[in-house]
């Protein structure tokens, strides 16, 4: 880890201090800061011991194993190796712990021994301090700790994996004659499987090659469910992340971005140390059917340095709707690249791509398999940038990446070198300076904010809905409306299409549903989808039509319903029935003719509304409302008379609405 400190301090003096990522943490984070400080400035790994006993090691560049216990650090190390030359050329660079850990106790160590050599070896643990130091792997060409690599972990096959860096940054010779720039695999007791890639037994080959092409391996992991290794890979040039198989070549030094066939790319890659800027043609902004094209201007820039899943801000284009954060989904020609946009299609151009600062020195991963964090986070793979950085890349239903993030940001002297999941399912992310940081989940997170979740639509009319964020979003969020159900009656009059960003997130944002006009009496019922682009909950609203026809008149002649029924005709209702004609409320009825309100009844005629009524001549409702010759002297004898029109009204509604229910 020399020229860590020694080119950070450097890089602090000259790189970019105005310019920082938009977001320092990801804000569904709870970051409790130097949960554990120690004296030595020289962490290099961490790792739970696999036993329940809750021991956290941290292995530090001088030599000593440090212990943590319920965040405490306890008095007496694991083991205390001297370096004596100082850190600059020796020093613990990795840990792994036997999978049969439980039963034979074996701690394995990589580390730069004085010579100039590599080696690894283990510790047996007996009552918490490591004894029986023995070698494993011994006699490896060591350079400048940059790159002398250090990443180590065993595989679903029992077989210990290590990584050796290019050991002086420099295009040395690619060959398979030397151990530099390797990812190597052995036997946990060191000898070499005679099943490796390139292994030739009594031949030049070094043996123990599994895959080459890395100019220096920092972070080696192996993918659960997958089995394949991944690995984090620093260069001057490039900082890369790969997904290794037996026999693959990453490239190095020969490429360092694109690849012809036969070479492994990498699954994701940065630049270090830098944000960087690249201008777009004239017209180097299209998009179609939701998939926004953008073509970068000049032979010279490359699209694939903005691998699928890099976060970047489009910027100052000449049609705004163009400008936002996003992620690259896909890259159509050397110099062009494609995002997410689901707005109308546009032609425009001008403006630029910036990609923001993400780290300088890729250091340790994992993939987060427990439980404590949202479900969003399963499988997700983190890994810490010595600039003080926490990256989290997500994956799509296909395995394939889909996003890339910082999550945590504490440049530029953050010194992240490794990040674990503890037994408790938080986030451990330690530095180099001497301090273990730990994160959970806000609860809560992100969200949609709609309202309201379930409503009823008119008939021809149409009902809106408000849409907001719980917070401030890292890139800008679009939510896509779309309906389900409904037979074509109801459906997303506008605001299918809402965008927000870091400055409107809280202004609620219109959705109008609208319910179509026909012919039938049926209630229809959908259901709304409120989808954002990020991984936080889809919101479903529930909505059903106020239908305003009436259901044609049951059968007649003679029925319940009918003729001499109990509603219609001789029923209760109609003609014989108690509202018309014979009824209580037409012609015989209360309410017509014979009825209490018109005719013979109480409002018309010599009812007591109309003519001889309350309301009507005699009646006491003012001059101008009435047909003939009525007034206020009329008497009292109308309020009791209007009183019962109102009611006997909302008689008569209330079972014509119970039937559009």
């Amino acid at each position: 880890m020399r020229s860590i400190a020694a080119w950070l301090a450097l890089a602090l003096l000259t790189a970019f201090p105005v310019y920082s990522q938009p977001v320092e943490t990801a804000r569904d984070l709870e970051i409790i800061d130097n949960w554990v400080i120690f004296s030595d400035n020289d962490a290099t790994r961490m790792g739970w011991v696999p036993d329940g006993s809750g021991r956290l090691f941290v292995t530090t560049m001088r030599g000593k194993v440090l212990v943590v216990v319920n965040g405490v650090l306890q008095p007496t190390p694991f083991i205390s190796e001297s370096f004596t030359q100082g850190h600059d050329q020796q020093g613990l660079l990795g840990m792994a712990f036997d999978p049969d850990f439980a039963n034979n106790h074996y701690v394995y160590f990589f580390a730069a021994m004085p010579g100039y050599t590599l080696q690894i070896f283990r510790y047996t643990d007996v009552g918490g301090v490591g004894v029986n130091r023995t070698v494993i792997v011994d006699g490896l060409q060591a350079g400048v700790l940059d790159y002398d690599g250090g990443g180590m972990t065993f595989g679903p096959d029992g077989m210990l994996y290590f990584g050796v860096g290019n050991l002086h940054g420099s295009r040395g010779e690619d060959v398979l004659t030397s151990a530099a720039g390797k990812i190597h695999r052995v036997r946990p007791d060191g000898t070499v499987p005679t099943d490796n890639p390139f292994y030739d037994g009594p031949g030049p080959n070094v043996d123990s090659i599994w895959a080459q092409g890395f100019c220096n391996l920092y972070g080696l992991v192996f993918q659960p469910g997958t089995g394949r290794l991944w690995a984090n890979a620093s260069s001057p040039e490039n900082l890369q992340i790969f997904s290794v198989s037996p026999g693959d070549h990453g490239g190095w030094p020969h490429y360092n971005y694109r690849r012809p066939a036969g070479y492994l790319s990498p699954v994701y890659s940065y630049i270090p140390a830098n944000f960087d800027d690249s201008p777009l043609t004239s017209t180097g902004a299209v998009r179609q059917n939701g998939v926004a094209t953008f073509t970068l201007l000049g032979d010279s820039v490359d699209s694939y340095w903005y691998r699928k899943g890099t976060r970047i801000l489009i910027r100052d284009v000449e049609e705004p709707s163009f400008n936002g954060d996003f992620y690259v989904t896909g890259h159509p020609s050397p110099q062009s690249f494609t995002v997410v946009q689901p707005e109308p299609d546009a032609v425009s151009g001008g403006g630029q791509l910036r990609r923001w600062p993400q780290g300088e020195f890729v250091m340790g991963g994992m993939f987060y398999t427990g439980t404590r964090f949202p479900t969003s986070y399963s499988g997700n793979y983190l890994y810490t940038d010595f600039r003080g950085m926490l990256h989290r890349i997500r994956f799509a239903a296909d395995g394939s990446m889909a996003n890339e993030d910082v999550i945590m940001n504490y440049e530029t002297g953050g010194g992240f070198v490794d990040v674990n999941e503890g037994p408790d399912g938080a986030l451990y992310v330690l530095s180099y300076y001497g301090g273990i940081n730990r994160i959970t989940p806000v609860p809560g997170g992100q969200a949609l904010i709609v309202s309201p979740s379930d409503l009823v639509i008119p008939e021809g009319g149409t009902q809106t809905v408000m849409v907001s964020l719980a917070m401030p979003p890292a890139v800008d969020v679009w939510v896509k409306v779309a309906v389900q159900g409904g037979d074509g009656d109801l459906s997303v009059v506008d605001g299918a299409s809402l965008r927000f960003t870091i400055e409107n997130w809280s202004v609620p944002q219109f959705v109008t549903l609208g319910a179509a006009q026909d012919a039938d009496a049926d209630v229809e019922h959908a259901s709304f989808t409120f989808t954002p682009t990020q991984d936080f909950p889809v919101v479903t609203v529930h909505a059903r039509t106020e239908e305003d026809e009436v259901p044609e008149e049951p059968a007649t002649d003679g029925g319940i319903a009918g003729d001499a029924g109990s509603e219609f005709d001789a029923g209760t209702l109609e003609d014989a029935g108690t509202l018309e004609d014979a009824g209580t409320v037409e012609d015989a009825g209360t309410l017509d003719d014979a009825g209490t309100v018109e005719d013979a009844g109480t409002q018309v005629d010599a009812g007591a509304v109309v003519d001889a009524g309350s309301s009507k001549d005699g009646g006491t409702v003012p001059v101008h409302l009435e047909d003939e010759s009525g007034g206020c002297s009329a008497g009292a004898t109308a309020l009791p008379g209007v009183l019962a029109w109102w009611l006997l009204a909302g008689l008569e509604w209330r079972p014509r609405r119970a039937r559009r229910s």
